[in-house]
């Protein structure tokens, strides 16, 4: 053995134990971040649940209040000679709930309060109180919730009554169950990254797959315990709420057992009880018992005489007599246990599609990762090997093309009713509201060709460095108080940005990967946009909550900042191509390009009856239109963000299916036609919701779902195989595949561009309905009837280019 040979393996084990721990700790921070993630959304789910049973609970103990005072004013008497407010609000500030109520006039004096005996600080009154004409409002501030109820005459509103219950009830209910799980969350990563670097050596057979199944089992442990803590959380809140108002409807039920009259004599009981049914839409019957005897129910189709417990509800009894005999009158209430599991049903689904968010996310960084610990092994081995052209380097260029639209997509679910609330507020209608997405591709086709141009004289890395700090500078913008125009010059810089940047990522692969990694390059940019999609549709719909836009927008600003710090660290630079001509000279270029191919009407066929469509859709229909209908049909940002990012699923589901079809059939035409009809019938589906035919309901969703994941399906059948039938086609042999191609592509670019012009145009005119959504659904599946139909058209009568001399 030589002096070399023994040194080296003197030092492999200390090498090879510092190359697992710089592992273990790769995987702990990977698996932590989408953990962390994953409990920083339940958090946020849970408290905006929890805390909305809170404020329900104590605006339904504030109705009842209201209610009484109003039947005094409805006599014509004033609001300040109510008498009884003490008695009316003393059982309510028993309870922790409520730390006073307080009963204001119309100018915001107060008449009277109610005020815990343990003399809790109380905040200042809430401006509501104010401003009555806005029906119920909710105060949240820093220490109390203040539910103002407005307090009506036969003619007037005379003032207000306003429930003040502490903040920290929430805070810490909320600090109970979810701080247990910031250490679980440790635990898990650790475990994780224990179980990787130990398992490696003996399932590398496996390839990457085994760090997929344990990755996703990890995530679905962590999910169980989220769910499990958000059920209690629920239940909870639910109970808590169901006791508080049977407590308050039995003390105003418990003077008539007092006075030993009878239920049956007085009038309106039933209405009473029917009243509380609305305010407590949780309870499904509420009834006074005389033992197990029904003596009075709010369920008019009971049967049986008997109160029976069922297994399916929760059930709650209070004595309404003050000894509380056994077989006395009591007041009983029953809640059914799915109103829980439906309010959990909620979250679970948000966390199906948070894993599927954080499951790219952690598949790229954990594949960078190894990358980036094997270019320094790689290094250490041999220090003259460069990165560049090596497979390493193509998945170092994955994450800046992948964050780039990311970045982007963070904004999408809600950006369509951003950009239509900036117009009305500039004055302008809502049609306006496209002008931002026009601006966006505009810019984004016209910043292609120079970017070519610099990146064949610099390089990819400038441009890509440029790109992202215009792209993250543009969002962060949108923080600012600006009008209509501004925003649209914002998101200008926004599509010369993205330009930039998938320009230089295309010329960063093509200067990297070697002949035999080209089309793993090319799927880098496939991987990138539609995962960047998906996982920014997921994260901000859910986060923009709790978030709010500026708090999105910033974070996207952040995505951008950091993406740009991984580039100037971590990209390798690459040698410029070597330049041909400067930018007039691509221009040039171009404008012969597209004067020879514009004169081909198969050249036109496939352009306009299937490629622009195609653009128009994702832009026009699936970014801008289908968030506007589903927001006004009442649907959560979330589900808005999901609903989308079912489009890219689809588009990632028959991609690779299709393409493998096309290679092995070479029958493009009939691809292309499949994918233009079923994207027609896709649109047309989602017309239908909201039509008699289907209604808002349940089966109106599922309609929806189903037509989304369908146009993204057909757009899988139609982004790559278009442009492979371009390149076949006669005019691609007779004048070259390149200028036939890059003329394609430029002016495919026009469909990016008139989507939300034509779209919010029709919303204008028709009124911003799913039916237009179904028109253009008929007009797309006509276009790619036509693009087979020219079959039909002699050949005598065909336009066909002759090639450039």
């Amino acid at each position: 053995m030589s002096v070399a040979q023994a040194a080296a393996a003197s030092e492999a084990p200390g090498s090879n134990l510092i190359n697992r721990l710089i592992e273990g700790v790769t995987m702990f921070v990977v698996a932590a971040a989408s953990l962390f993630l994953l409990l920083y959304v339940g958090f946020g789910d849970g408290r905006r649940t929890y805390e909305s049973i809170h404020i329900e609970k104590i605006t339904s103990q504030g109705l009842l209040v209201r209610d009484s005072i109003e039947k005094f004013l409805r006599d014509g008497l004033p609001l300040k000679q109510y008498a009884g407010f003490t008695t009316l609000v003393a059982p309510l500030l028993e309870s922790d709930d409520v730390d006073a109520i307080a009963v204001y006039n119309q100018a915001g004096k107060q008449l009277f309060i109610g005020v815990d005996r343990k003399k809790p600080a109380l905040p200042e009154p809430a401006e509501a109180i104010r401003n009555l004409d806005k029906g119920i409002q909710v105060d949240k501030g820093p220490t109390h919730y203040q539910v103002v109820l407005p307090l009506r005459t036969r003619f007037e509103t005379a003032g207000s009554v306003v429930v003040m219950s502490p903040a920290s009830l929430v805070s810490h209910r909320m600090a109970e169950s979810f701080v247990p799980l910031i250490f679980l969350v440790l635990g898990l990563s650790a475990v994780f990254a224990v179980a990787i670097v130990v398992a490696k050596p003996y399932l590398a057979r496996l390839g990457s797959r085994y760090l997929q199944i344990a990755y996703g089992c990890t995530f679905m442990a962590m999910a169980v315990f989220v769910v499990a803590t958000l059920v209690g959380l629920y239940f909870d809140g639910i109970q808590g709420k169901a006791k508080a108002s049977a407590f308050t409807m039995a003390q105003r039920l418990t003077d008539i057992v007092d006075f030993k009259l009878s239920f049956q004599d007085f009038d309106g009981i039933e209405r009473t009880f029917s009243d509380y049914r609305k305010l407590n839409p949780e309870v499904s019957e509420a009834a006074v018992l005389f033992g197990n005897k029904v003596e009075i129910t709010s369920d008019r189709t009971r049967k049986a005489p008997t109160w029976a417990p069922a297994d399916t509800n929760f059930e709650y009894k209070l004595p309404l007599a003050r000894e509380g005999a056994a077989d006395g009158p009591s007041f009983a209430i029953t809640v059914p246990k799915s109103i829980i599991f439906e309010r959990v049903l909620r979250s679970v689904k948000n966390f199906a599609a948070l894993f599927i968010a954080s499951a790219f996310l952690a598949g790229l960084f954990l594949q960078v990762a190894g990358s980036i610990q094997g270019l320094r092994t790689s290094d250490g081995k041999a220090q003259e090997k460069s990165p560049v052209g090596n497979d390493a380097a193509l998945v170092l260029i994955k994450p800046v093309f992948f964050l780039s639209v990311f970045l982007d997509a963070l904004t999408y679910s809600f950006l369509p009713k951003f950009m239509q609330q900036v117009a009305i507020g500039s004055g302008y209608s809502v049609g306006f509201a496209s002008a931002p997405f026009t601006a966006y591709y505009l810019c984004f086709a016209l910043s292609l060709i120079p970017a070519g141009t610099v990146c064949d004289r610099r390089g990819p890395k400038p441009i890509i460095i440029i790109g992202l700090l215009i792209a993250a500078a543009s969002v962060v913008g949108l923080t600012l108080p600006m009008g209509l125009w501004g925003m649209t010059a914002l998101r200008g810089l926004a599509g010369i940005g993205q330009g930039l940047l998938i320009i230089g990522v295309q010329s960063y692969i093509l200067a990297v990967a070697s002949p035999e990694k080209k089309t793993q390059g090319a799927a880098i940019i496939v991987f990138g946009f539609q995962g960047g999609l998906i996982s920014g549709m997921a994260l901000g719909s859910l986060m923009v909550n709790f978030l709010q836009t500026k708090g999105i927008f910033a974070i996207s600003g952040g995505v951008g900042a950091a993406t740009l710090i991984y580039t100037l660290l971590l990209v390798p630079t690459s040698k410029a191509a070597q330049a041909q001509g400067g930018f007039k000279a691509a221009v040039r270029k171009l404008g012969n390009d597209l004067k020879n191919v514009v004169t081909s009407l198969e050249f036109l066929n496939t352009l306009v009856c299937i490629g622009m469509p195609a653009k128009a859709i994702l832009t026009g229909i699936i970014t801008f239109a289908i968030p506007l209908v589903l927001g006004q049909a009442g649907y959560r940002s979330e589900d808005i963000g999901q609903i989308v990012m079912l489009y890219g699923l689809g588009v990632v589901a028959s991609s690779g299916y299709v393409s493998r079809l096309v290679d092995r059939t070479k029958n493009t035409e009939r691809i292309l036609f499949i994918g233009a009809v079923a994207s027609g019938i896709g649109l047309t589906l989602i017309g239908l919701t909201g039509t008699s035919m289907l209604g808002n309901g349940l089966l109106s969703t599922v309609v929806i779902i189903f037509a989304v994941s369908l146009v993204g399906v057909a757009h899988g059948f139609i982004n790559a195989p278009v442009v492979t039938h371009v390149v076949q086609s006669s005019l691609a042999k007779s004048l070259g595949v390149n200028p036939v191609s890059t003329a394609y592509r430029f002016l495919e670019r026009g469909g990016h561009v008139a989507g939300p012009l034509i779209v919010s145009q029709l919303f204008l005119v028709w009124g911003q309905g799913p039916q237009i959504l179904g028109g253009v659904g008929i007009v797309v599946a006509i276009l790619g009837i036509m693009f087979v139909a020219r079959r039909l058209i002699p050949t005598s009568h065909r336009l066909h280019a002759e090639p450039a001399e």
